[in-house]
């Protein structure tokens, strides 16, 4: 703010006093219109107007006009009110009663008298003014020059200069709460919170990146119109009182971007689509597409959508999105739907003489119904589509070993839309022959005769069959004559009509024929188990069909010249009777036969007990199925004190005569009642328990550590485990028999325990544990206090660790003993001037166990 001259004050306040004497006499109301228009406005209201081309205010009595402009303006007289007036071209006011007007210009400046009343106007080209017949206040940005008429009532100019400076008092405060309150495409309403006082406005202006404007208005919002969509606009507010201003307050905000137009979609698949659209009016950054609760960003005007799940109806919905990547457009939607998915395991099943079955799997998304149609090889069947919502359908009504091509398509809700089609071709079946007979048999051949089918056929296909040996040919004749067969042989011959693609067959007829059997020969049984036996036997002379094996009450039937037979009772005697079969499961030969034990059962649930350093105790489990009775035997881990198998019926056995801390292994098998047959042997190992040891001892306690010793047990062992416990229990081991124990408290009871264990690291011996005190920690600080002739008191330190009581002792001639559990002690009844020796030593709870004995001497007073 520059300095104010003397001049420049004196006009400010006459110009003041003036505008207070207007309005005392004023007869209507000011009042403040701001309206935005884009051609006139004459109603008396405050209007905000931007405009390419005119604004014309009807006369108004009196007014204010206030003009910057960096040309020239001119203002004529307008009524009270408040126009706020945007224009790109020009602005006109008609001439009105009693105004003053100030206009600021850098070049030249004319003010036409106006009765009181306010008009602002910011221009850079030119602005006229239009008489109204309501108060209005104008505000007009413009790009050309701005321009007032004149008007008849006495009027006051005041025009600063660039060179000189005047500044007014300001004494309105900032704005306050500046909000952007509505925003479209090409208009924004602004508010905020502020008083105005007697004199003042509020002008506005908004800048973009190539556009700017500004208006003044004298109520706290206004509505910004004519903006481009889609752009970044700074508006600030300042208030303004003559000549002065506040500084200005700002508020940023995008205009929405325009509805994008010709949204297409394109190259619609199973699973995407090609949208495109016409960029929108105005400006914006990219575009958002909405589906579904997914959005997908494209910078250009088309995208493609990948994804999407077949025969789904999806609804896009595209917006245009400002470079602020939130303020977005109107959208502009489409719906449509994917193609249904191709579909999937088309086949033909149950095909019959007139019919098939088909078959398909669901198609992956959605479809709405398939459409099937069928033609047959001639296309002069062709029938009009079948509509299923099913995936099976069964054709019926079709002839006889014709070829028909099916074919399918899945259809989406909209009944339209379709996926890709899905064809098959396939044979029905020809009729089966009827009426076969076998004449003419001979050791070698046999004669067939059959009938026509009904229907379509390519040929015949002749198949007979035995069990070693089979054959086929094929014929366009209802007869053939086979040759070349084994005599004794079952053979089964079979006629099949067959299609024109060589392999859809029709029914078959089948009829069969066999010779008889010889005996078998060299029946053996290998590969006896608990529950099975392996027969085997040499093919007979001449031929047969089967065999049939026959025990106990089963009968199987094997082709084979060996049979293993299953599920048999372990230790159980069978005999098996084999027979050679013909084909009528009738006619058989002489039988073999064989007769065997099946091996006993393993033993289950064999296990050691009740050990000790010489004996151990075995149990088991009655095997499953027979047994005669049990073979036990044992062995040392040397092998050799092998003894003789022990023979016994229980299922219990105590061994003695073991040698301590010796590993043994324990065996046992079941025995057939044929003395010979055995069992899986079943063994298990075990360690006999170490002896125990003996003369366990403590030596060398000190208050920290114990020496112990003891001998070694008898038997075997391979480590001694040591353990010893106060609070809590420490354990380590040793393979010798002494172990140094260090870092123990002083004056605790320690329980020492020694268990020899074997090998197996698992099994131990007796436990031998002995219990002793760590000697007590010797006290500190023996003093004698309070000497008199006949008494002393004695203090000293609690020692370290732990003790019961303390032992005290003094002696001249003679040696007195006392006890006590507290740290001091008064000794009386002495001799006066005699030397005392005075000792004292604690001692551990065990009353025996004590700590290094501390000595003092004094003399007794005189």
């Amino acid at each position: 703010m520059g300095r104010l001259s003397i001049k420049t004050v004196c006009k400010g306040t006459a110009l003041l006093i003036f505008v207070i004497l207007q309005g005392l006499n004023a007869e209507t109301a000011t009042t403040s219109t701001s309206t935005l228009s884009t051609e006139s406005q004459t109603t008396p209201a405050t209007t905000s107007s931007p405009s390419t081309e005119s604004q014309t205010s009807a006369p108004s009595t009196p007014a204010t006009t206030s003009s910057s402009s960096t040309e020239s303006q001119t203002s004529a007289p307008t009524t009270p009110a408040t126009i706020s007036s945007l224009s790109t071209e020009s602005q006109t006011s008609a001439p009105s009663t009693p105004a003053t007007t100030s206009s600021s210009s850098t070049e030249s400046q004319t003010s036409a008298p106006t009765t009181p009343a306010t008009i602002s106007s910011l221009s850079t080209e030119s602005q006229t003014s239009a008489p109204s017949t309501a108060p209005a206040t104008t505000s007009s940005p413009s790009t050309k020059s701005e321009t007032s008429a004149p008007s008849t009532a006495p009027a006051t100019t005041s025009s600063p200069s660039t060179k000189s400076e005047t500044s007014a008092p300001s004494t309105t405060n900032a704005i306050e709460n500046l909000t952007v309150t509505e925003i479209s495409t090409s208009f924004v309403l602004l508010k905020w919170d502020k008083q105005l006082e007697m004199g003042s406005s509020f002008k506005v202006n908004w800048t973009a990146d190539e556009t700017h404007g500004n208006v003044t208005v004298t109520v706290p919002n206004v509505t910004v119109t004519g903006l481009i969509a889609g752009v970044n606009y700074t508006f600030c507010i300042t208030v303004v009182v003559a000549d002065t201003s506040t500084e200005p307050v700002c508020i940023s905000a995008w205009t929405k971007p325009d509805v994008i137009m010709n949204l297409t979609a394109d190259d619609i698949t199973t699973s995407s689509v090609l949208l495109n659209w016409i960029k929108p009016n105005g400006q914006s950054s990219h575009y958002r597409v909405e589906y579904e609760d997914k959005n997908v960003i494209a910078e250009n005007t088309s995208i493609k959508i990948n994804d999407l799940i077949p025969g789904a109806q999806y609804t896009f919905r595209v917006f245009a999105v400002a470079a602020d990547n939130e303020t977005k457009g109107r959208a502009n939607q489409i719906s449509l739907y994917t193609k249904p998915d191709v579909i999937k395991n088309f086949t033909v099943s149950k095909i019959t003489t007139s019919s098939v079955f088909l078959t398909w799997a669901e198609p992956f998304g959605n479809r709405s119904f398939f459409k099937l149609n069928w033609t047959d090889e001639n296309l002069d069947l062709n029938r009009k589509a079948v509509e299923t919502n099913n995936t099976s359908y069964h054709i019926t009504g079709l002839n006889a070993g014709v070829n028909y091509t099916f074919c399918i398509t899945a259809a989406a809700a909209d009944q339209s839309t379709e996926g890709e089609t899905l064809c098959i071709s396939n044979y029905t079946r020809p009729n089966v022959a009827s009426n076969l007979t076998v004449s003419e048999i001979t050791p070698s051949s046999v004669f067939l005769t059959w009938e026509e089918p009904l229907g379509n056929r390519s040929f015949f296909k002749i198949q007979w069959t035995s069990d070693k040996t089979n054959g086929s040919s094929t014929t366009n004749n209802t007869s053939y004559n086979i040759t070349g067969l084994t005599a004794g042989v079952n053979y089964t011959f079979i006629i099949t009509a067959v299609a024109a693609d060589r392999s859809t067959e029709g029914g078959s007829v089948v009829t069969s024929k066999y010779t008889k059997p010889d005996v078998i020969m060299n029946l053996t049984a290998d590969d006896i188990t608990t529950s099975s036996v392996l027969l085997n036997w040499i093919k007979p002379n001449g031929q047969s069909s089967h065999y049939r094996v026959e025990y106990e009450d089963t009968i199987v039937i094997t082709e084979k010249t060996s049979i293993k037979i299953n599920d048999l009772i372990p230790g159980a005697q069978y005999t098996f009777r084999v027979f050679a079969v013909a084909a009528d499961n009738e006619t058989k030969g002489r039988a073999n036969q064989i007769s065997l034990y099946t091996k006993p059962d393993v033993i289950m649930n064999f296990t050691v007990s009740t050990i000790t350093t010489s004996s151990v105790f075995l149990t088991w489990a009655e095997p499953f199925g027979n047994r005669s009775f049990f073979k036990l035997n044992w062995t040392d881990e040397n092998l050799d004190l092998n003894r003789k198998a022990v023979e016994t019926n229980n299922t219990s056995y105590h061994i003695t005569g073991l040698n301590a801390g010796v590993n043994y292994t324990f065996c046992i098998t079941a025995v057939a009642a044929d003395q010979s047959t055995e069992g899986e042997t079943l063994c298990i190992s075990n360690y006999t328990k170490p002896g125990v040891i003996r003369n366990l001892t403590v030596n060398n306690i000190t208050t920290s550590s114990v020496f112990l010793t003891w001998n070694e047990p008898g038997g075997n062992r391979d480590f001694f485990k040591i353990q010893w416990t106060d609070e809590k229990t420490n354990r380590n081991s040793t393979t010798n028999t002494s172990y140094h124990i260090t870092g123990l408290n002083a004056g605790v009871n320690y329980t020492f325990c020694i268990t020899a264990v074997a090998a197996d690291q698992a099994t131990e011996g007796e436990t031998v544990c002995i219990s002793n005190y760590t000697k007590p920690d010797v006290i500190r600080n023996l003093s004698v206090n309070n000497i008199t002739t006949s008494s002393v008191f004695l203090t000293w330190n609690e020692p370290g660790g732990n003790r019961d009581f303390f032992k005290i002792q003094w002696t001249d001639e003679k040696t007195n003993r006392n006890s006590t559990t507290n740290t001091s002690y008064h000794i009386t009844g002495l001799n006066a001037g005699v030397n005392y020796t005075f000792c004292i030593t604690a001692v551990a709870a065990d009353q025996a166990t004590e700590g290094e004995t501390v000595c003092i001497s004094n003399y007794t007073s005189m």
